[in-house]
């Protein structure tokens, strides 16, 4: 039977990110994915004109409805919030859908570059922060692992030319593990022409090269986070998660720059989706 995961993001008409990314990712790696928008936005915020229409007051009859539905999932995966009180409701969602085998995969979407996206606050992230306690699976980028931590972004860039840069941000990313079982994804770790992902759990540590072409781009993060939760749900571990995801999406983006492109319209992905699915015996 196919399995289903409850996919908790935005849905953005323009920007190839968020649900958009996840659904496309999720069905080719034959996982169901049942989408419950945070907000609804005409395109990603990164584009001058966006509209953003807050859909908290509609996600609880998604659980009432599912919930009579008898609906089961082996997955929950949350994304981009539009309000705090909306980290309470996917907790609330999570007490009540997780089942003993249940992968939560939570994306703790707070900012990048050292920068906390708008509207977000102290308050936000202390929120998404206990959020991000509760998962199996959380799948930060670098600026998002030191809000986890604690740590300064600021100190950790400033070491990326020293010997010791990745053994510092495993010791940032021990500070983010809250639990026994839970693994930490960390992506867009720049140092000298490369971009690298970390995986850490305990007793182990990966980094995972590619190289960086043009300049960041919308939904990257969001079909990294993507490959992840659909390679657990397969039973691929998350070391071979992250270097597919790696080799994945540097595949796309090294062809996306060939032609002129508006990074905010996302990379090119669609095409290269069957290097994604999974080859069943």
């Amino acid at each position: 039977m196919t399995k289903s995961v409850a996919v908790i993001n935005d849905l953005s008409g323009f920007g190839k990110c968020s649900l958009t990314a996840a659904i496309a990712v999720l069905s080719v790696m034959g996982i169901q994915p049942c989408p419950l928008p945070t907000a609804i936005l005409t395109n990603q915020t990164g584009y001058k004109n966006h509209y953003c229409y807050d859909f908290s007051e509609h996600m609880p009859f998604y659980t009432d409805m599912w919930a009579k539905n008898n609906a089961r999932f082996d997955g929950i995966y949350s994304g981009y919030i539009a309000g705090e009180r909306q980290v309470d409701f996917i907790k609330d969602f999570i007490n009540k859908f997780k089942m003993s085998d249940t992968k939560i995969v939570v994306d703790p979407v707070m900012g990048d570059n050292g920068q906390l996206y708008p509207p977000y606050n102290k308050t936000t992230c202390d929120k998404i922060r206990e959020l991000a306690k509760t998962a199996d699976i959380i799948t930060p980028n670098l600026t998002e692992l030191c809000l986890l931590s604690g740590a300064d972004f600021n100190s950790v860039t400033e070491k990326s030319s020293s010997g010791f840069f990745f053994e510092h941000i495993e010791n940032i990313a021990k500070n983010a593990i809250s639990h026994d079982n839970m693994k930490i994804a960390v992506t867009g770790i720049k140092k000298d022409g490369y971009i690298y992902n970390g995986v850490f759990e305990r007793g182990n540590a990966q980094f995972f090269r590619s190289k960086e072409y043009g300049s960041s781009f919308s939904g990257t993060g969001d079909i990294f986070s993507s490959i992840i939760c659909g390679s657990i749900l397969n039973d691929i571990s998350l070391s071979e998660a992250v270097e597919k995801a790696t080799s994945f999406i540097e595949e796309v983006i090294k062809d996306t720059v060939k032609a002129p492109y508006e990074k905010n319209h996302g990379i090119d992905f669609e095409k290269y989706l069957y290097k994604l699915a999974l080859q069943r015996e």
